[in-house]
Protein backbone atom coordinates (compact mmCIF):
# COMPACT_ATOMS: atom_id res chain seq x y z
CA UNK A 1 0.00 0.00 0.00
CA UNK A 2 2.80 2.62 1.09
CA UNK A 3 4.74 1.77 -2.70
CA UNK A 4 1.20 2.68 -4.76
CA UNK A 5 1.00 6.16 -2.40
CA UNK A 6 4.55 6.97 -3.19
CA UNK A 7 4.00 5.80 -6.69
CA UNK A 8 0.69 8.13 -7.29
CA UNK A 9 2.63 10.63 -5.74
CA UNK A 10 5.31 10.48 -8.04
CA UNK A 11 2.77 11.22 -10.81
CA UNK A 12 1.34 13.48 -9.58
CA UNK A 13 3.95 15.69 -9.13
CA UNK A 14 5.06 14.85 -12.47
CA UNK A 15 1.57 15.58 -13.76
CA UNK A 16 1.26 19.17 -11.57
CA UNK A 17 4.72 20.05 -12.32
CA UNK A 18 3.59 19.45 -16.02
CA UNK A 19 0.44 21.50 -15.72
CA UNK A 20 1.98 24.39 -14.08
CA UNK A 21 4.56 24.84 -17.13
CA UNK A 22 1.89 24.34 -19.26
CA UNK A 23 -0.04 27.59 -17.33
CA UNK A 24 2.93 29.58 -17.32
CA UNK A 25 3.62 28.99 -20.95
CA UNK A 26 0.36 29.93 -21.92
CA UNK A 27 0.76 32.80 -20.68
CA UNK A 28 3.51 33.64 -22.43
CA UNK A 29 3.73 32.26 -25.92
CA UNK A 30 0.75 32.50 -28.09
CA UNK A 31 -1.17 29.55 -29.56
CA UNK A 32 -1.02 28.98 -33.30
CA UNK A 33 -3.57 30.99 -35.04
CA UNK A 34 -6.22 28.71 -36.56
CA UNK A 35 -6.97 31.06 -39.51
CA UNK A 36 -9.69 33.36 -40.52
CA UNK A 37 -11.70 30.57 -41.66
CA UNK A 38 -11.72 28.69 -39.21
CA UNK A 39 -15.52 27.40 -37.73
CA UNK A 40 -16.38 25.71 -34.91
CA UNK A 41 -18.65 22.82 -35.80
CA UNK A 42 -20.36 23.31 -31.76
CA UNK A 43 -21.09 27.34 -33.21
CA UNK A 44 -21.89 27.80 -36.92
CA UNK A 45 -25.09 26.26 -36.40
CA UNK A 46 -26.42 28.96 -34.16
CA UNK A 47 -26.89 32.14 -36.15
CA UNK A 48 -26.89 34.50 -33.31
CA UNK A 49 -23.45 33.48 -32.09
CA UNK A 50 -21.03 36.77 -32.74
CA UNK A 51 -17.95 35.51 -33.68
CA UNK A 52 -15.24 38.01 -31.96
CA UNK A 53 -12.59 37.48 -34.95
CA UNK A 54 -15.56 39.47 -37.29
CA UNK A 55 -15.01 42.19 -35.08
CA UNK A 56 -11.42 42.37 -34.97
CA UNK A 57 -9.87 40.16 -32.40
CA UNK A 58 -6.85 38.62 -33.89
CA UNK A 59 -6.38 35.89 -30.82
CA UNK A 60 -2.47 35.44 -31.38
CA UNK A 61 -1.67 35.76 -27.59
CA UNK A 62 0.50 39.29 -28.81
CA UNK A 63 -2.28 42.11 -29.70
CA UNK A 64 -4.92 43.69 -27.40
CA UNK A 65 -8.27 42.51 -28.52
CA UNK A 66 -10.08 44.04 -25.77
CA UNK A 67 -11.82 46.55 -27.73
CA UNK A 68 -12.61 43.75 -30.79
CA UNK A 69 -14.11 41.48 -27.50
CA UNK A 70 -16.18 44.20 -26.19
CA UNK A 71 -17.33 45.55 -29.75
CA UNK A 72 -18.79 42.16 -30.73
CA UNK A 73 -20.36 42.18 -27.22
CA UNK A 74 -21.87 45.43 -27.50
CA UNK A 75 -23.79 44.38 -30.95
CA UNK A 76 -27.22 43.91 -32.34
CA UNK A 77 -30.39 43.58 -29.92
CA UNK A 78 -30.65 39.70 -29.32
CA UNK A 79 -29.78 37.85 -26.24
CA UNK A 80 -26.03 37.72 -26.54
CA UNK A 81 -23.97 34.48 -27.74
CA UNK A 82 -20.09 35.29 -27.96
CA UNK A 83 -17.77 33.19 -29.45
CA UNK A 84 -14.08 32.81 -29.30
CA UNK A 85 -12.61 30.96 -32.01
CA UNK A 86 -9.33 28.67 -30.61
CA UNK A 87 -6.51 30.93 -30.33
CA UNK A 88 -5.03 33.28 -27.24
CA UNK A 89 -6.79 36.40 -26.40
CA UNK A 90 -4.80 38.91 -24.26
CA UNK A 91 -7.25 41.37 -22.91
CA UNK A 92 -6.86 44.41 -20.26
CA UNK A 93 -10.52 43.78 -19.19
CA UNK A 94 -13.58 42.56 -19.51
CA UNK A 95 -16.72 44.03 -21.20
CA UNK A 96 -20.23 43.72 -18.93
CA UNK A 97 -22.47 40.97 -20.25
CA UNK A 98 -26.47 40.95 -20.01
CA UNK A 99 -29.04 38.72 -18.78
CA UNK A 100 -28.72 35.20 -20.65
CA UNK A 101 -25.61 36.29 -22.06
CA UNK A 102 -23.30 33.16 -23.36
CA UNK A 103 -19.99 33.16 -24.29
CA UNK A 104 -18.19 29.98 -25.48
CA UNK A 105 -14.89 28.87 -26.43
CA UNK A 106 -13.77 25.73 -28.37
CA UNK A 107 -12.17 24.09 -25.44
CA UNK A 108 -10.22 25.32 -22.25
CA UNK A 109 -7.08 24.43 -23.51
CA UNK A 110 -7.29 25.92 -27.17
CA UNK A 111 -9.92 28.84 -26.51
CA UNK A 112 -7.69 30.92 -24.04
CA UNK A 113 -7.91 34.29 -22.20
CA UNK A 114 -5.07 36.39 -20.79
CA UNK A 115 -5.49 38.99 -18.39
CA UNK A 116 -2.03 40.63 -16.69
CA UNK A 117 -4.07 43.04 -14.94
CA UNK A 118 -4.17 43.50 -11.22
CA UNK A 119 -7.96 44.33 -10.97
CA UNK A 120 -11.28 41.99 -11.75
CA UNK A 121 -11.24 40.18 -14.85
CA UNK A 122 -15.11 39.24 -15.08
CA UNK A 123 -17.12 41.16 -13.29
CA UNK A 124 -20.86 40.12 -12.88
CA UNK A 125 -23.38 42.19 -10.84
CA UNK A 126 -26.81 41.45 -10.51
CA UNK A 127 -26.94 39.71 -13.64
CA UNK A 128 -29.23 36.22 -14.30
CA UNK A 129 -27.81 33.12 -16.06
CA UNK A 130 -25.17 34.37 -17.87
CA UNK A 131 -23.19 31.13 -19.18
CA UNK A 132 -19.23 30.68 -19.88
CA UNK A 133 -18.12 27.16 -21.55
CA UNK A 134 -15.43 25.64 -23.54
CA UNK A 135 -13.02 28.75 -22.21
CA UNK A 136 -9.56 29.01 -20.60
CA UNK A 137 -8.64 32.52 -18.37
CA UNK A 138 -5.02 32.40 -17.22
CA UNK A 139 -3.96 35.53 -14.71
CA UNK A 140 -0.49 37.17 -13.93
CA UNK A 141 -1.62 39.91 -12.00
CA UNK A 142 -0.19 39.29 -8.39
CA UNK A 143 -3.64 41.00 -7.11
CA UNK A 144 -5.84 39.85 -9.94
CA UNK A 145 -9.39 38.02 -9.49
CA UNK A 146 -10.56 36.21 -12.23
CA UNK A 147 -14.21 36.06 -11.49
CA UNK A 148 -16.25 38.05 -9.06
CA UNK A 149 -20.11 37.29 -9.11
CA UNK A 150 -22.29 39.95 -6.46
CA UNK A 151 -25.93 39.55 -6.02
CA UNK A 152 -26.21 36.97 -9.47
CA UNK A 153 -28.36 34.60 -9.55
CA UNK A 154 -27.79 30.70 -11.49
CA UNK A 155 -24.66 31.63 -13.58
CA UNK A 156 -22.99 28.74 -14.83
CA UNK A 157 -19.71 27.67 -15.59
CA UNK A 158 -18.80 24.64 -17.93
CA UNK A 159 -15.35 22.98 -18.98
CA UNK A 160 -13.58 26.08 -17.73
CA UNK A 161 -10.20 26.47 -16.89
CA UNK A 162 -8.88 29.44 -14.38
CA UNK A 163 -5.55 29.46 -13.48
CA UNK A 164 -3.38 31.63 -11.94
CA UNK A 165 0.46 31.84 -10.86
CA UNK A 166 0.78 30.56 -7.43
CA UNK A 167 3.59 27.84 -7.09
CA UNK A 168 6.25 27.01 -4.37
CA UNK A 169 8.69 28.21 -6.10
CA UNK A 170 7.21 32.19 -6.19
CA UNK A 171 4.90 31.62 -2.68
CA UNK A 172 4.10 34.51 -1.50
CA UNK A 173 4.17 36.40 -4.51
CA UNK A 174 0.81 35.43 -5.87
CA UNK A 175 -0.95 34.68 -2.44
CA UNK A 176 -3.44 37.47 -3.29
CA UNK A 177 -4.74 36.27 -6.89
CA UNK A 178 -8.18 34.81 -6.46
CA UNK A 179 -10.10 32.35 -8.57
CA UNK A 180 -13.54 32.72 -8.10
CA UNK A 181 -14.93 35.45 -5.62
CA UNK A 182 -19.14 34.78 -4.64
CA UNK A 183 -20.68 37.46 -2.48
CA UNK A 184 -23.92 39.94 -2.10
CA UNK A 185 -26.33 36.68 -1.52
CA UNK A 186 -25.06 35.06 -5.17
CA UNK A 187 -27.29 31.90 -5.48
CA UNK A 188 -27.35 28.90 -7.72
CA UNK A 189 -24.13 29.29 -9.29
CA UNK A 190 -23.01 25.90 -10.81
CA UNK A 191 -18.73 24.71 -11.77
CA UNK A 192 -19.02 22.00 -14.13
CA UNK A 193 -16.24 19.90 -15.12
CA UNK A 194 -13.74 23.25 -14.35
CA UNK A 195 -10.05 23.59 -13.12
CA UNK A 196 -9.50 26.29 -10.49
CA UNK A 197 -5.84 26.43 -10.35
CA UNK A 198 -2.50 27.94 -8.75
CA UNK A 199 -4.44 30.76 -6.82
CA UNK A 200 -3.56 32.13 -3.40
CA UNK A 201 -7.33 31.55 -2.84
CA UNK A 202 -9.03 29.08 -5.66
CA UNK A 203 -12.89 30.07 -4.28
CA UNK A 204 -14.13 32.58 -2.34
CA UNK A 205 -17.87 32.55 -1.08
CA UNK A 206 -19.89 34.34 1.40
CA UNK A 207 -23.16 32.88 -0.08
CA UNK A 208 -25.10 30.16 0.19
CA UNK A 209 -26.90 27.69 -2.25
CA UNK A 210 -23.98 27.24 -4.57
CA UNK A 211 -22.38 24.47 -6.32
CA UNK A 212 -19.09 22.69 -7.55
CA UNK A 213 -19.73 19.48 -9.47
CA UNK A 214 -17.05 17.19 -11.47
CA UNK A 215 -14.47 19.86 -10.70
CA UNK A 216 -10.58 19.83 -9.86
CA UNK A 217 -8.85 22.19 -7.72
CA UNK A 218 -5.03 22.50 -8.25
CA UNK A 219 -1.84 23.86 -6.38
CA UNK A 220 -3.94 26.90 -4.74
CA UNK A 221 -2.52 27.91 -1.50
CA UNK A 222 -6.05 27.54 0.08
CA UNK A 223 -8.25 26.02 -2.26
CA UNK A 224 -12.11 27.10 -1.32
CA UNK A 225 -12.55 29.53 1.70
CA UNK A 226 -16.00 30.30 2.99
CA UNK A 227 -15.67 33.60 4.82
CA UNK A 228 -18.04 36.49 6.13
CA UNK A 229 -18.44 34.86 9.87
CA UNK A 230 -22.47 36.04 9.28
CA UNK A 231 -23.80 32.83 9.06
CA UNK A 232 -24.26 32.77 5.27
CA UNK A 233 -21.54 30.92 3.48
CA UNK A 234 -22.14 27.43 2.08
CA UNK A 235 -21.07 25.60 -0.66
CA UNK A 236 -21.82 22.17 -2.00
CA UNK A 237 -19.44 19.81 -3.59
CA UNK A 238 -20.02 16.59 -5.37
CA UNK A 239 -17.05 14.59 -7.08
CA UNK A 240 -14.72 16.70 -6.52
CA UNK A 241 -10.60 16.40 -6.42
CA UNK A 242 -8.28 19.05 -4.16
CA UNK A 243 -4.85 18.18 -4.63
CA UNK A 244 -1.38 19.45 -4.47
CA UNK A 245 2.27 19.05 -4.69
CA UNK A 246 4.46 17.65 -1.97
CA UNK A 247 6.05 21.42 -0.86
CA UNK A 248 4.34 23.18 2.15
CA UNK A 249 4.41 26.41 0.45
CA UNK A 250 2.21 25.75 -2.33
CA UNK A 251 -1.20 25.04 -0.31
CA UNK A 252 -1.63 25.34 3.11
CA UNK A 253 -5.27 24.17 3.60
CA UNK A 254 -7.21 22.77 1.03
CA UNK A 255 -10.81 23.59 2.54
CA UNK A 256 -11.20 26.59 5.62
CA UNK A 257 -14.71 27.40 6.74
CA UNK A 258 -13.08 30.54 8.90
CA UNK A 259 -16.49 31.29 11.07
CA UNK A 260 -19.98 31.35 11.83
CA UNK A 261 -21.93 30.26 8.24
CA UNK A 262 -24.54 28.10 6.95
CA UNK A 263 -24.61 24.24 5.34
CA UNK A 264 -21.35 22.60 3.67
CA UNK A 265 -22.10 19.15 2.24
CA UNK A 266 -19.28 17.08 0.46
CA UNK A 267 -19.93 14.05 -1.17
CA UNK A 268 -17.14 11.93 -3.10
CA UNK A 269 -14.61 14.47 -2.62
CA UNK A 270 -10.80 13.22 -2.55
CA UNK A 271 -8.45 15.50 -0.62
CA UNK A 272 -4.47 15.00 -0.99
CA UNK A 273 -1.11 17.37 -0.44
CA UNK A 274 -2.16 19.56 2.11
CA UNK A 275 -0.56 19.79 5.81
CA UNK A 276 -3.80 19.99 6.88
CA UNK A 277 -6.80 19.19 4.52
CA UNK A 278 -9.91 20.45 6.19
CA UNK A 279 -10.49 22.92 8.89
CA UNK A 280 -14.15 23.76 9.67
CA UNK A 281 -15.03 26.35 11.82
CA UNK A 282 -13.15 28.92 14.15
CA UNK A 283 -13.14 30.42 17.73
CA UNK A 284 -16.29 32.35 16.47
CA UNK A 285 -18.59 29.46 15.32
CA UNK A 286 -18.45 27.07 12.01
CA UNK A 287 -21.29 25.83 9.88
CA UNK A 288 -24.64 25.34 11.06
CA UNK A 289 -23.86 22.04 9.19
CA UNK A 290 -20.99 20.36 7.79
CA UNK A 291 -21.34 16.49 6.10
CA UNK A 292 -18.62 14.88 4.39
CA UNK A 293 -19.87 11.54 2.62
CA UNK A 294 -18.25 9.15 0.50
CA UNK A 295 -14.97 10.89 0.69
CA UNK A 296 -10.86 10.04 0.97
CA UNK A 297 -8.87 12.51 2.94
CA UNK A 298 -4.76 12.52 2.40
CA UNK A 299 -2.53 14.83 4.69
CA UNK A 300 0.56 15.14 5.68
CA UNK A 301 0.18 16.26 9.46
CA UNK A 302 -3.88 16.71 10.21
CA UNK A 303 -6.76 15.32 7.65
CA UNK A 304 -9.84 16.89 9.11
CA UNK A 305 -9.70 19.63 11.79
CA UNK A 306 -13.49 20.25 13.32
CA UNK A 307 -13.01 23.63 15.51
CA UNK A 308 -16.84 24.61 15.48
CA UNK A 309 -20.27 23.58 13.89
CA UNK A 310 -23.27 22.74 15.40
CA UNK A 311 -23.72 19.16 13.48
CA UNK A 312 -21.07 17.57 11.78
CA UNK A 313 -22.33 14.23 10.24
CA UNK A 314 -19.53 12.28 8.74
CA UNK A 315 -20.26 8.38 6.68
CA UNK A 316 -17.97 6.21 4.95
CA UNK A 317 -14.90 8.02 5.20
CA UNK A 318 -11.41 7.02 4.85
CA UNK A 319 -8.09 8.80 5.92
CA UNK A 320 -5.01 8.17 4.57
CA UNK A 321 -1.19 8.97 5.03
CA UNK A 322 0.08 11.63 2.17
CA UNK A 323 3.14 10.08 1.34
CA UNK A 324 5.45 8.54 4.34
CA UNK A 325 3.71 11.28 6.64
CA UNK A 326 0.82 9.57 8.80
CA UNK A 327 -1.38 12.43 9.92
CA UNK A 328 -3.78 12.59 12.79
CA UNK A 329 -7.30 11.56 10.84
CA UNK A 330 -9.34 13.54 12.92
CA UNK A 331 -9.47 16.32 15.69
CA UNK A 332 -12.72 17.41 17.05
CA UNK A 333 -12.90 20.24 19.91
CA UNK A 334 -15.46 19.26 22.20
CA UNK A 335 -16.45 22.56 22.83
CA UNK A 336 -17.40 23.70 19.68
CA UNK A 337 -18.22 20.53 18.17
CA UNK A 338 -20.15 18.76 21.58
CA UNK A 339 -22.96 17.34 19.02
CA UNK A 340 -22.44 15.08 15.84
CA UNK A 341 -22.10 11.41 13.90
CA UNK A 342 -19.86 9.53 12.54
CA UNK A 343 -20.62 6.12 10.77
CA UNK A 344 -18.39 4.13 9.50
CA UNK A 345 -15.09 6.38 9.27
CA UNK A 346 -12.16 4.09 8.80
CA UNK A 347 -8.09 4.80 8.99
CA UNK A 348 -6.05 3.88 6.13
CA UNK A 349 -2.68 3.30 8.42
CA UNK A 350 -4.40 2.06 11.61
CA UNK A 351 -6.76 -0.65 12.89
CA UNK A 352 -9.01 1.94 13.92
CA UNK A 353 -10.07 5.27 15.13
CA UNK A 354 -9.60 5.95 18.03
CA UNK A 355 -13.04 6.03 19.63
CA UNK A 356 -12.12 9.08 22.67
CA UNK A 357 -11.93 11.35 19.92
CA UNK A 358 -15.11 12.19 19.76
CA UNK A 359 -17.20 14.09 22.59
CA UNK A 360 -19.70 11.63 24.71
CA UNK A 361 -22.75 13.26 22.99
CA UNK A 362 -21.85 11.92 19.49
CA UNK A 363 -23.18 9.19 17.70
CA UNK A 364 -20.61 7.02 16.41
CA UNK A 365 -20.70 3.61 14.61
CA UNK A 366 -17.27 1.97 14.10
CA UNK A 367 -15.70 -1.46 12.77
CA UNK A 368 -18.20 -3.80 14.90
CA UNK A 369 -18.66 -0.95 17.56
CA UNK A 370 -21.71 1.79 18.68
CA UNK A 371 -21.97 4.50 21.24
CA UNK A 372 -24.84 6.52 21.36
CA UNK A 373 -25.65 8.61 24.78
CA UNK A 374 -29.40 8.65 24.13
CA UNK A 375 -31.94 6.76 22.83
CA UNK A 376 -35.52 8.03 22.80
CA UNK A 377 -38.78 5.73 22.17
CA UNK A 378 -38.83 2.22 22.55
CA UNK A 379 -35.34 0.33 21.54
CA UNK A 380 -35.75 -3.11 20.17
CA UNK A 381 -33.33 -5.67 20.41
CA UNK A 382 -33.02 -8.85 19.59
CA UNK A 383 -30.66 -12.12 20.07
CA UNK A 384 -28.68 -13.06 16.57
CA UNK A 385 -29.01 -16.65 17.88
CA UNK A 386 -29.49 -18.97 21.03
CA UNK A 387 -26.10 -18.57 22.05
CA UNK A 388 -25.65 -14.66 21.41
CA UNK A 389 -26.46 -12.38 24.11
CA UNK A 390 -28.95 -9.78 23.42
CA UNK A 391 -26.99 -6.75 25.44
CA UNK A 392 -23.59 -6.90 26.62
CA UNK A 393 -22.02 -4.52 28.84
CA UNK A 394 -17.99 -5.26 28.71
CA UNK A 395 -15.14 -3.84 31.01
CA UNK A 396 -12.17 -1.78 28.67
CA UNK A 397 -10.69 -4.96 27.84
CA UNK A 398 -13.49 -6.80 26.47
CA UNK A 399 -14.76 -8.92 29.46
CA UNK A 400 -18.65 -9.03 29.71
CA UNK A 401 -19.28 -7.42 32.96
CA UNK A 402 -22.98 -7.75 33.05
CA UNK A 403 -25.75 -9.13 29.95
CA UNK A 404 -28.90 -10.02 29.17
CA UNK A 405 -29.50 -13.25 27.81
CA UNK A 406 -31.07 -14.56 25.14
CA UNK A 407 -34.03 -15.85 27.40
CA UNK A 408 -34.56 -12.30 28.70
CA UNK A 409 -33.01 -13.12 32.24
CA UNK A 410 -30.38 -9.90 33.32
CA UNK A 411 -27.01 -11.70 34.38
CA UNK A 412 -23.82 -10.60 36.33
CA UNK A 413 -20.78 -11.65 35.56
CA UNK A 414 -19.48 -10.02 38.99
CA UNK A 415 -19.23 -11.80 41.89
CA UNK A 416 -19.36 -8.05 43.60
CA UNK A 417 -21.96 -6.95 41.10
CA UNK A 418 -24.92 -8.59 41.87
CA UNK A 419 -28.61 -5.80 41.54
CA UNK A 420 -28.79 -2.46 42.85
CA UNK A 421 -32.32 -1.18 44.71
CA UNK A 422 -33.60 1.76 46.20
CA UNK A 423 -35.91 1.75 49.28
CA UNK A 424 -38.70 4.08 49.97
CA UNK A 425 -36.50 6.25 52.12
CA UNK A 426 -34.26 7.04 49.55
CA UNK A 427 -31.39 4.51 50.57
CA UNK A 428 -29.59 2.22 48.91
CA UNK A 429 -28.88 -1.87 49.22
CA UNK A 430 -26.73 -4.09 46.92
CA UNK A 431 -28.08 -8.13 46.15
CA UNK A 432 -25.57 -10.80 45.92
CA UNK A 433 -25.67 -14.01 46.14
CA UNK A 434 -23.10 -16.57 48.36
CA UNK A 435 -21.37 -19.53 47.62
CA UNK A 436 -24.37 -21.04 49.46
CA UNK A 437 -26.85 -19.85 47.16
CA UNK A 438 -28.57 -17.00 49.87
CA UNK A 439 -29.22 -13.95 48.65
CA UNK A 440 -27.67 -11.37 50.63
CA UNK A 441 -28.12 -7.72 50.88
CA UNK A 442 -25.85 -4.87 51.40
CA UNK A 443 -26.56 -1.22 52.88
CA UNK A 444 -24.83 1.00 50.12
CA UNK A 445 -25.92 4.75 51.58
CA UNK A 446 -28.07 7.31 50.17
CA UNK A 447 -25.48 8.52 47.47
CA UNK A 448 -26.14 6.83 44.06
CA UNK A 449 -23.34 4.14 43.60
CA UNK A 450 -21.30 4.30 40.86
CA UNK A 451 -19.48 0.65 41.18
Amino acid sequence: MASESVHRRRLLAVTLGAAAAGSLAACSTPAADPGPGFRSPHVTDAPAARNVRDFGAVGDGKADDTAAIAAAAAAGDRPLVLYLPAGTYKVTRWPDLPDYATVLGDGADATTVTYDGDGTLISLRGRQRVRFQRLGFYLSGANSTAVWLTGSFRCSFDAVVLRGNHLSGNFPRYAGQRGVVLDGNTGGTAFLNCDINNFGLGLVTSCIQNYVTSSKFTNNRIGVLGTGNDHNAGLALSNVEFVSDADPRTTDRHLVVDGAANDWWLTNVWFEGADTALSIGSDSGGPAQFGMVNCKVAARALCLDLIHCRQPYLANVQFDPDGDNLPVEIRVNHAGCPEGSAINLISGYRDDLDLRVFPESWFVVARGRARATRFVGTTVLQAGSPDTDIFQIQDPSGAPLAAVLPSGAWMSDRPEGGVVLKDPAGGYWRLSVGVDGVVHTAPLGKDRPRL
